[in-house]
Parts: structure tokens; sequence; C-alpha cells
């Protein structure tokens, strides 16, 4: 299954770097650039957090989390490809949640099995809230990629300060909706 996470992660993001060079004929609301470069650093984190993981003798990232890496960056790019940002004001809403949830999930994930491993002892509790606060950093760094963007090539990713903090606060109820789901599964398996 991570083969196949993996695969589609590859393949997405060279159908990325073909419109960019636009050898595809896929054209963009926004910059194929900041799609190739959140697409590329998320696999290219996910990759790096599973071989430290495995170094620490923990297991991989889990597979479902690679997919769910990859739906919210193809999420991201079919709102560019598909004029969905500027058509509907809640896409960029319902793109920020979900960013914010695959991130706290790959945060959760890298605890847990890093517990599993024995290499970490946490409270369940505080993996929820690491893994939530972690989103938020991270998010608050994709708001500066977009930032850049605006200033660099004139993009207006950025929107006003009212959809900054917008974004922020989505990424944060995502995170929370998402470690709220693992918490309780964990919880029940740990329990059984």
């Amino acid at each position: 299954m991570l083969v196949v996470a993996r695969v589609a992660f590859g393949s997405w993001i060279t159908v990325e770097v073909l419109s960019w060079a636009k050898v595809l004929p896929i054209t963009l609301e926004f910059t194929w650039l900041g799609l190739i470069i959140t697409a590329s650093g998320a696999w290219i984190a996910l990759e790096i957090i599973s071989a430290w993981l495995r170094r620490r003798g923990a297991q991989s990232l889990w597979a479902g989390t690679f997919i769910f890496a990859l739906a919210s960056q193809c999420t991201d790019a079919f709102g560019d490809i598909f004029r969905l940002y500027g058509s509907y004001a809640w896409y960029d809403q319902v793109a920020h949640f979900v960013g914010g949830s695959v991130l706290a999930l790959v945060i959760f994930n890298t605890l847990y099995n890093l517990e599993k491993a024995g290499r970490v002892k946490l409270p369940l509790g505080l993996h929820t809230l690491l893994s939530v606060f972690g989103a938020m950093a991270i998010g608050s760094l994709y708001e500066l990629e977009e930032y850049s963007e605006d200033v660099l090539f004139g993009s207006n990713r950025m929107g006003n300060a009212f959809d900054t903090g917008n974004d922020m606060l989505l990424n944060t109820i995502g995170a929370c909706v998402m470690v709220f789901g693992i918490w309780h599964v964990v919880k029940k398996l740990r329990l059984t």
C-alpha cells in the first residue's frame, strides 16, 4: 500500500512539473510553482520522517498518512485547476481544513510510532495537543509561503488579512477534528 501511495505522489508531481513546463495544457488560477513546491515539500517531509522513524527502530508513517497527504495536495491543486478558489469562497476553507487535519495526522502518527517502538512515553492527551500545536505552526508556515509567492511573483494567494486568519482557524479546526478522531480510535484499541 505504501508503494502505491509513493507512486501516486510521484505521478501527481510529474503532472504538475509537466504542466509548469507547458508540456501538458493545464492552466491554473495561481501558479504551478507554488503547487510543485508544496507537493514536493510534503512528499519529501513524509519520506524524511519515515526514514527517521526507521532509524529509531519505529515503523514508517502509515500508508494512509501518505494517501491523506496526497489527497490534501490534490484538493489544493484541483482548486487551482478548476478555478474553485475564485468561484467558491468556501473551497479555500475546505482546503485549509483538510490541510490542517493531514498535518495533525502526520505528527500524531510520528509520535504514536515512536511510542510503540519504546522511544518516547507520552500520555495520549499530550500526543493530541502536540499534534494540534504542530499543525498550527506548520499552517502558519504555509501562510508565509503564500505571502512569499505574492511578493516574488505578484500573485494574490494571501488574499486579505481576514482570509489569512480564516485559513489559520480552519487549519486548527481540521487538526482538532483529526486528532479527536484518532484519539478515540487509539483509546479504544488500547482498551481492547
